[in-house]
C-alpha cells in the first residue's frame, strides 16, 4: 500500500491574513525610501561651476557693449564641442565649467567681442592656466594678473580665467577687460596668489608647474622663473602652503635625501635656514623656507644671491612678479 505524501505545513488563517495586510504597507515603504536615493550613487555628474544660466558675471552692458543673446554654457561632457583639440587639457587643470558671452552694439550683425570665461575651481588653478597659454604675450594690469597679445586678452580673477576676443580694430582690449575684471571681482572678491619671487635678475622664462615638479611626487602647484643673472642663466621654483604644509614639504624633502642619499646641510644666514644640497644629476642647488612659501634656485649659494633673498624675506628687498 502506498504511503500518502505528506501534507504542505499550513499557517495558521490569522496568520495569513496578517502576512497579507502587510504587503500594502511594504510597498509603501519601499516607494518612499526610493525618494530618498543619493543620486551621486546611480550617475556620475560632472564637477558643478558657480556659473550660473543667469549669472551676473556677465553684464548686460559692458564698456558701451551690450550683451548680444544668451550666455552658452559649457560642462566637461560637451566642451569639445567648443574648443576640440584642447578640452582635455582645461579638464585635466581643475575645469569646472565655461561660459561664453558676446557684446556688440545694437543692431550689428556680427559680436564685436567674444568673452569666454572658464570656471578652474580654485584661483591656483586658473593661475597656472594663465601661465601656461600666455607664452611670450605682453603683460598688462588687468585682474589678478593678465597678458595682450594683439586684439586678445587674457587675465585670472579669483578661480576664473578670462579669455577676450576683440573684432573691432576701433577698440581697446584693456578698456573691456578691466570693466570685467571690476565686475568679477565684485562678484567673487580678489585674491592675491603671493607669487613673488626675489629679483634674481631679468625673468627669462616662466611656467606652472601643476605636479610632480622635476619628478617629485611631494612637490606640486609648482611656479618655475628663469632668470638671467651675471651674463648665465639660473632657474628658480616657489611652492606656496600655510606654514604646516611648509614645514612637511621641507619634512618631505629631507627623507627623499636620506632615501637617496643625497648629500645637503643647512645653513643659517641672516636669520634664515638654508638647505646647501649635491645632487649628482642637477649639480649644487639650494632651497630655503619662507613662511607660507619655499624657494628653490638650482645654482650655487653664493652670499649676495642669499643676502638678496634675505632682504626679500624680510622685506627690505624688490620683488619679480608674475
Amino acid at each position: 500500500m502506498a504511503t500518502p505524501a505528506p501534507e504542505s505545513p499550513t499557517a495558521p488563517f490569522g496568520v495569513r491574513l496578517a502576512l497579507i495586510a502587510l504587503l500594502p504597507l511594504l510597498a509603501l515603504a519601499l516607494y518612499l525610501d526610493g525618494q530618498y536615493y543619493d543620486p551621486d550613487l546611480v550617475e556620475l555628474r560632472p564637477r558643478q561651476s558657480v556659473i550660473g544660466p543667469d549669472s551676473a558675471l556677465f553684464p548686460e552692458g559692458l564698456a558701451g557693449l551690450q550683451r548680444a543673446g544668451a550666455v552658452r554654457r559649457f560642462t566637461e561632457d560637451n566642451l569639445y564641442e567648443y574648443i576640440n583639440g584642447h578640452a582635455e587639457y582645461f579638464i585635466s587643470a581643475g575645469f569646472r565649467g565655461l561660459a561664453v558671452g558676446e557684446y556688440g552694439s545694437v543692431g550689428d550683425g556680427q559680436p564685436a567681442l567674444v568673452v569666454n570665461l572658464y570656471d578652474l575651481g580654485e584661483a591656483l588653478n586658473a593661475f597656472g592656466v594663465l601661465v601656461d597659454e600666455a607664452g611670450e604675450q605682453e603683460a598688462v594690469d588687468i585682474g589678478a594678473m593678465g597678458f595682450r597679445s594683439g586684439q586678445g586678452l587674457s587675465f585670472i580673477q579669483g578661480r576664473f580665467y578670462v579669455q577676450m576676443s576683440l573684432f573691432d580694430d576701433a577698440l581697446t582690449a584693456e578698456t573691456f577687460g578691466a570693466a570685467l575684471a571690476r565686475n568679477l571681482a565684485g562678484q567673487v572678491g580678489e585674491q592675491d596668489l603671493a607669487f613673488h619671487f626675489p629679483d634674481l635678475g631679468v625673468v627669462t622664462t616662466t611656467r606652472f608647474v601643476k605636479e610632480y615638479y622635476r619628478g617629485l611626487e611631494f612637490l606640486n602647484a609648482v611656479l618655475e622663473r628663469g632668470f638671467e643673472r651675471d651674463g648665465h642663466e639660473i632657474q628658480a621654483f616657489l611652492a606656496r602652503g600655510t606654514l604646516q604644509e611648509i614645514s612637511a614639504l621641507v619634512a618631505n624633502f629631507e627623507a627623499f635625501f636620506h632615501e637617496d642619499e643625497m648629500p645637503y646641510r643647512r645653513i643659517d644666514r641672516d636669520g634664515l635656514n638654508f638647505y646647501l644640497v649635491d645632487d649628482p644629476y642637477e649639480g649644487e642647488w639650494f632651497f630655503v623656507p619662507l613662511g607660507e612659501r619655499l624657494i628653490g634656485v638650482y645654482t650655487s649659494m653664493e652670499p649676495a644671491l642669499t643676502a638678496q633673498i634675505a632682504a626679500f624675506a624680510h622685506g627690505r628687498g624688490s620683488a619679480s612678479n608674475p
